[in-house]
Order: C-alpha cells, then structure tokens, then sequence
C-alpha cells in the first residue's frame, strides 16, 4: 500500500533491517547473563521445534543450549507453552502473566468449526478447561495422566478430544494461563500449572496487558502494519485494531520506500539515523526474525519464497545477509562436527562463505560439538 498523508519520516529498506536487526540482537552476541532480557525482547522463541529454539537464543546469546535448558526446567526464568498464533513458544516466565491476559480475550478461532471438528460442545470446552486447570494445580503429569484424571467419568468423545494432536483441547487452557510444559519424564513431556510451577502469579487486566504486548511488538519488528501485528499475534477478528487504537497516542507514520507503516514515536530517532552495518547471520528454522510481518517480500525475493516458508508452516533455517535472506540452510551432526549445507538463493561471494563458517563454528561451540564444516549445494 502506497503511503497516503504526512508522514514523520522516510526511510529505506536497509534502515528498516538495520533497526530490525539491532532489536533482534543479531547485530551482535549478548553476553549469557542478558539471556532472558533477550527472549523477551523478541516476544519469545517459537519452540515447536525445541532444538531450534534453542539455537534461536544462540544465535543472539553468548550461551550454549543447555543455558536454555537450564533457565526452563531449574531456574525457571523461562517457561514453554502455546502463545501467539496458537504456536508453541519460550518465553521469560514474569511474562506469562501479561500474555495469558491478552490471550484471554480471544477464544477459538473458527470457534463452532472447531467444536465440529473435536466433536464436543461449548459447554464441554469449559467443562474440560476447569478440570485441566484443577487437575494440574501442584502436580506435573503427562498427558496420559492428564486425560486419566480428569477424563475419568466423562464419555469416550471427550477422552478422544483430549488426545487430539497439536495440542487439541490444551491450548486453550494454556491461553489462559493455566497450563504451561514442565521438565519431560523420558520421552514424554508434562504440563503444570503456572502459579503453582513458577511460585509467582499476577492478574494483569487484558486490554492493558494486548496494548503492552503491541508496544513490545513493534520495539522488535517495526516499522510494521497493525496487519503485520495481527499476523504475529494470530489472526483473530479485531486484535490489530484494539492494539492499534491503545497505542494511538505512541504512533507515527513512516513511509519505507513509499509502503506506510507505524513505529513507537520514541524509536523514530533510532530509525531514521541507523546506517548500513554489514552483517551475516545464520538463523534457525522458525526464528522469529522472520515471523513478524504478513508479508515477507522485504525479506527475501517472490521467486525464492516457496524456499523459505515451505509446506505445513515450515519456516527453513536461512543466512541472512544485511537483514535479507541470501540463502537456506540444514544440518546434521556427523561424528561430533555439525555439517552445515548451504542452498543459495543468489551468488554468494567468497567472504559470504568464510562468514558462514564462522557462524556456524559459534553454533556448533553452543551445541557442545567439536566444529563445523560448510558444504554448498
């Protein structure tokens, strides 16, 4: 969309990657301490794939994977569970409150199609939402444990519900704050209740709580779009203008490269005079640098779109030069090395390469392995 009206500043495309990537803290590794300062920042690590979270914080932290390990299941300053757009994420734990707030308000997307599909009622859902909640109050169980407890008495059709996949009846208890992942017991995991889990609980009021996750939003990813907010968020019907609306007074208008977007008035100093630094990341699968707009295009050019957000929602790991996509990437681990290959999108010139391989030697330290290697496809 073309920009219509005044505006408080024009900027281009690098300065919007440059500011991007300095609030993703990309632009330079932050010392292990800051480790949770820095999950929250970025509105969480999106942990459907939990190596790849972890790799999400050392890729921005001066930390190795069990730092994060250690952060979720002892000290507990972070906490998993499902968030925005009904995803799994990590997220510091004094934040959940404020989350669950917001996440209170919306219910079920498609809400009657839904209930269709898990075949239970509505009366049901709210039935099963309080019995979870109740059931998990100072226990951890596994999801086995859980639907014996409270599945115990209730028909075969609401057992069946609570065994759906993707999380099925949990996630709404989860968005209101009554559950959240404990520590995994072998190969399955558990869930607890917050307050009970982390010792700490606070009520937030909801509007208040969305308005802060908003502002929180864009000091990482704006410029951007209430659009944009509403994509990152979960596209539930009125989310972006409510957001939008509470922070009427913090707003103003940009204009990069002529498509209107918004940022915090009290960022449009740091916009507007950040220059070009040369930078090169290697980014995991999901990294929520990539999650935060409806469309990508500034990101990473049409043509190899299908490359970078493939099939079922898979997000590819990708090298990210100067804030945009250059190329995809996977590895594997082969007699304690991590084997890094490189798909490029584009020519990639030789000191691209070399910087690769330096950031995938740091992966590799944060992982607990011997080195890496790079091989292009």
């Amino acid at each position: 969309m073309k920009t219509k009206g005044a505006v408080a500043a024009d900027v281009t495309w690098a300065q919007a990657h440059q500011f991007r990537l300095t609030r993703h803290h990309l632009m330079s590794s932050s010392p292990r301490k800051d480790l949770v300062r820095v999950v929250g920042d970025i509105g969480g690590l999106q942990a459907q794939v939990m190596s790849a979270a972890e790799m999400q914080a050392a890729v921005r932290v001066n930390c190795n994977v069990e730092d994060v390990r250690t952060a979720l299941w002892k000290d507990k300053t972070l906490v998993k569970t499902w968030l925005m757009r009904a995803t799994l994420h990590v997220i510091p734990s004094q934040d959940l409150p404020t989350y669950a707030a917001a996440m209170s308000e919306y219910g079920i997307r498609n809400t009657n199609a839904w209930l269709k599909f898990m075949q239970i009622t509505e009366r049901d859902l709210t039935d099963l939402v309080d019995g979870i909640g109740e059931a998990l109050d100072g226990r951890a169980l596994t999801r086995d444990e859980l639907i014996a407890k409270v599945g115990k008495g209730r028909s075969e059709r609401i057992q069946l519900a609570m065994r759906s996949g993707w999380g099925g009846v949990l996630k709404p208890v989860a968005r209101r704050g009554l559950l959240c992942f404990g520590p995994s017991r072998g190969q399955n995991v558990t869930f607890v209740r917050p307050e009970k889990w982390l010792g700490m609980w606070r009520e937030v009021d909801p509007d208040a709580a969305l308005i802060e996750l908003a502002r929180r939003y864009l000091r990482a990813y704006g410029p951007a779009t209430k659009n944009d907010f509403t994509r990152w968020w979960g596209s539930w019907s009125g989310v972006g203008n409510k957001a939008w609306g509470g922070l009427r007074d913090e707003l103003v208008p940009v204009s990069v490269e002529g498509q209107r977007a918004d940022i915090l008035g009290a960022d449009l100093e740091s916009l507007a005079s950040a220059r070009h630094q040369p930078s090169l990341c290697l980014l995991p699968s999901f990294d929520p640098y990539l999650m935060g707009h409806a469309g990508r295009e500034h990101l990473v050019a049409a043509a190899h779109r299908s490359r970078v957000s493939r099939t079922a929602g898979w997000i590819s790991a990708v090298v990210l030069s100067d804030g945009r996509v250059v190329a995809t990437w996977t590895h594997r681990v082969q007699k304690g090395t991590l084997v890094v290959n490189v798909d490029p999108l584009i020519k990639m010139a030789r000191t691209t390469t070399k910087e690769v391989k330096a950031r995938a030697e740091a992966l590799a330290d944060a992982l607990g392995l011997d080195g890496a290697k790079v091989t292009l496809a």
